[in-house]
């Protein structure tokens, strides 16, 4: 196994407290820096922050810091957690890669992948705008609407209705203004008439005040007190619709918004979750129209695995076989767990080709469903431990 990619709360503020007293290096601008004061926060995300500590002024925001301990390498993915406070960061990731003279070699070595296949990738796009919404389309944004009804409502928010739309059918103002900006949209209270425009956020005013007037007195006649609208793009990042969620109450119904929207349960931790939904959102539709499946490979061995069981890498022997996929097109293997075959269907990530014959050929993809209802949670579990075993 090549590297361990940690994800899981608990894990990741375990190993920041082992980095207490180790200095770890930025790998762009090679500065030194050291962590501090790790934390959960219990966001929608579920987050691990940290200070970030210099012995010169924080003039960059590195996006990596990495460290090599006796038998690992470490490398912390971050960012800056709240844009009014420079040194205070977010974990998003954590690789543990083991080095090449620890002869520790987690069991995932010897297991392979079975038929990898993949697809064209479908412009969701066009097939929306010559046809508009099919049953099939429909059918998916139904499913999606409840399923983020019911999370936002599970993470302490008091929410109305969420609407998903695509912005060929844009017909108002506001909405051709915000597929003209690809910028979230915030209003926090309609009643008091106060909207969020920090963090390249739309502002109203580019609007007309007798518009933004209609607008506020629409949602006070139905009861709409706050409203979130977050645009999404498809896989070769081509705007295509929004996110629209309405709430009864100010800020969504979440105090977190209300007292410290810039904090570290505020609106950041909610767009980055909303974000990352849009794009498996995105994936379904996608997936639901991809046809002409083409199989790249008949076996393949198992790089490394993230700990949620939503990523893996798979080496490849074919360099020809992937060297002219498109990034993003759907793909599927096959796992053998507990003797019975699971296939998984994800998004392709990365292709890195071998340089010389020492290296070799692989794909890295993003894990969005399977065809057995407890695949990816099987898979998931699996990583935790494996990943447990070897770097606790």
């Amino acid at each position: 196994m090549k590297k361990y990619r940690l994800t899981d709360q608990r894990t990741v503020l375990g190993i920041l407290s082992k980095l207490a007293s180790t200095t770890l290096t930025d790998p762009l601008s090679q500065k030194k820096y050291q962590v501090a004061n790790p934390i959960t926060v219990n966001d929608i995300l579920k987050s691990v922050h940290f200070t970030l500590v210099s012995e010169e002024p924080l003039t960059d925001k590195p996006s990596s810091l990495v460290c090599v301990l006796k038998e690992n390498r470490v490398e912390l993915k971050v960012k800056l957690a709240n844009p009014y406070l420079e040194d205070l960061f977010q974990v998003t990731e954590a690789l543990i890669e083991p080095l090449e003279r620890s002869s520790k070699r987690a069991a995932i070595d010897s297991i392979t992948t079975h038929k990898i296949q993949t697809a064209a990738t479908v412009d969701i796009g066009t097939i929306i705008s010559l046809y508009g919404k099919t049953s099939l389309i429909n059918q998916i944004l139904n499913q999606w609407q409840v399923h983020l009804e019911q999370l936002l409502t599970n993470y302490g928010y008091f929410i109305k209705r969420v609407n998903i739309g695509f912005f060929y059918a844009a017909d108002t103002p506001l909405m051709e203004a915000l597929a003209a900006s690809k910028a979230p949209y915030y209003l926090r209270d309609s009643n008091r008439r106060i909207f969020y425009t920090e963090n390249a956020f739309f502002s109203p005013k580019k609007l007309n005040d007798q518009y933004v007037k209609a607008i506020l007195d629409n949602h006070l006649l139905n009861n709409i007190k706050s409203a979130l609208i977050v645009p999404f793009f498809s896989t070769s990042k081509v705007l295509l619709g929004y996110f629209e969620v309405l709430s009864n109450l100010p800020d969504l119904g979440n105090a977190a918004l209300q007292d410290e929207i810039s904090g570290p349960q505020g609106i950041g931790p909610l767009l980055a979750f909303l974000d990352a939904r849009a794009e498996e959102f995105v994936f379904q539709l996608e997936f639901a129209y991809a046809k002409d499946w083409i199989q790249i490979a008949d076996l393949g061995m198992i790089r490394d695995i993230s700990q949620d069981g939503a990523g893996i890498g798979i080496y490849i022997q074919d360099r020809q076989s992937i060297e002219t996929k498109t990034l993003g097109s759907p793909i599927s293997f096959q796992i053998e767990i507990n003797s019975q075959p699971y296939t998984f269907y994800g998004s392709l990530r990365s292709i890195k080709l071998a340089g010389n014959e020492s290296e070799n050929n692989s794909i890295g993809i993003q894990i969005f469903q399977c065809d057995k209802g407890e695949g990816i949670p099987l898979l998931a579990s699996y990583a935790s431990t494996l990943i447990g075993k070897e770097v606790t």
